[in-house]
């Protein structure tokens, strides 16, 4: 979904109270008045629950902070994505190392690289793309057009290519 105004960290504050479990993927941002975490994504922020009771929410929610659906250009619907994407997701992106890379454009991961599965290290189980991003090998992991990311220092023996 979208919050309005960067107020993702006000929305999933007022929905982790009414108990909707939420997701903003934050980095760490260092300047002359020290360091914060804040939103990689402005705006984003990942919403786990059904259409019911998330249209309800909306409602209550309106004047407080105005969420969007991000639509399925394809089918006219809010964006799904699969519980195992995000999770592998989340797991990348809590790491909040400098190697992950944020991409700007998350499209072309549909029609580009090698599906493979992490089998060792901290990332086992996390499935994506194999790509050659700014001259090195990258596993990329794709979230429904609406973000991807990039992790390097994968060894490739750790990486197994899928079907």
């Amino acid at each position: 979904m979208r919050a309005t105004y960067s107020r993702e960290q006000k929305a999933q504050q007022l929905l982790q109270e009414v108990g909707v479990e939420c997701y903003i993927p934050m980095h760490l941002e260092r300047s002359e008045n020290g360091e914060r975490y804040v939103p990689v994504v402005h705006n984003l922020i990942f919403v786990h629950t059904s259409r019911k009771f998330m249209r309800d929410i909306k409602l209550r929610m309106e004047y407080m902070c105005p969420l969007r659906y991000m639509i399925d250009r394809s089918t006219g619907l809010p964006m799904v994505v699969r519980d195992k994407e995000m999770e592998d997701f989340m797991r990348v992106t809590a790491e909040m190392g400098s190697d992950i890379v944020y991409l700007d454009n998350p499209s072309i991961v549909v029609t580009k690289g090698t599906p493979i599965e992490i089998v060792c290290g901290p990332f086992r189980g996390v499935q994506g793309r194999l790509l050659r991003i700014r001259r090195d090998r990258k596993v990329v992991l794709q979230l429904a057009g609406v973000v991807a990311i990039a992790i390097s220092g994968i060894p490739m023996e750790y990486c197994k290519v899928l079907q």
